[in-house]
């Protein structure tokens, strides 16, 4: 079987303009790994849980680990790391701490992803 029926080329060129055009379209470094960063919060299924529902309501890590069936201390673990990650912001009102989405950038991309597996109805 020939190599270009396997996927790959039978011969070795490359096509320098196309190289340049696309090197010259790559991100720095330092931002592919931001952006690998912010997106290791949906390799956490904890994390992926905590997004879907402070997407819904804002809430204090009482009740968020309420939803969530954690402990206090387990839930503000996962919630320092997204801090971190710059991912939720919090406010206190007396003793308590409420937390919100500092954006839905990472919710719209979840939604996107349970869509496109047709799983919109699995909760």
């Amino acid at each position: 079987m020939a190599n270009s029926e396997k996927g790959c080329c039978d011969v070795f060129y490359v096509d320098e303009d196309r190289v340049e055009r696309v090197r010259k379209a790559m991100l720095a470094q330092d931002l592919i790994e931001e952006v690998v960063d912010m997106f290791k919060v949906l390799a956490h299924p904890t994390r992926v849980r905590i997004l879907r529902a402070l997407a819904a309501e804002e809430l204090c890590v009482c009740d968020l680990s309420q939803v969530l069936g954690l402990s206090i201390s387990a839930t503000s673990h996962q919630l320092g790391a997204m801090r971190k990650m710059k991912l939720v912001r919090y406010r206190t009102e007396g003793k308590l701490a409420y937390y919100s989405l500092r954006d839905r950038f990472l919710v719209d991309l979840l939604e996107d992803g349970i869509r496109h597996l047709g799983a919109g109805d699995h909760r």
